[in-house]
């Protein structure tokens, strides 16, 4: 396989990854996470792939995550993946709508032929309270 090929793939997974969110899909999300993830919030909260998933649903109902500007380096079995994501979501205690812009980095592992996200460290840039609609 190719570099290319494999960058191809690694940004369909992440694509992937985002629909899952937005769509609350746990089942798509536990194919695509290592069983060794570590997870940092953009507050600075850590999970690990148990803990992510623990309270059975996100605390938010996400309405948009997008990524764009990435840049995938591809070292043998793992890859760097570098860039931007816009977030927005509701907040499912109080309705508040957040929109969190972030540089995000990740670490993916190929395990056989299946790649999944082991690291993930998202630094806001921008961070804003959205009125109600």
């Amino acid at each position: 396989m190719t570099t290319q090929t494999t960058e191809a793939q690694l940004r369909q997974l992440e694509a992937e990854r985002c629909q899952a969110m937005m769509a609350g899909d746990k089942e798509r999300l536990q194919q695509l996470l290592h069983k060794d993830l570590i997870h940092v919030h953009a507050k600075g909260q850590v999970d690990t792939y148990d803990s992510y998933f623990a309270s059975g649903g996100f605390k938010v109902n996400y309405t948009r995550v997008e990524r764009s500007d990435l840049d995938i380096r591809v070292m043998g079995d793992s890859a760097l993946m570098l860039g931007r994501q816009l977030l927005e979501a509701v907040r499912k205690a109080s309705g508040e709508r957040i929109r969190i812009d972030s540089r995000v980095m990740q670490v993916w592992v190929r395990e056989g032929d299946t790649w999944q996200q082991v690291a993930f460290q998202t630094t806001p840039t921008e961070h804003k309270v959205l009125p109600a609609n």
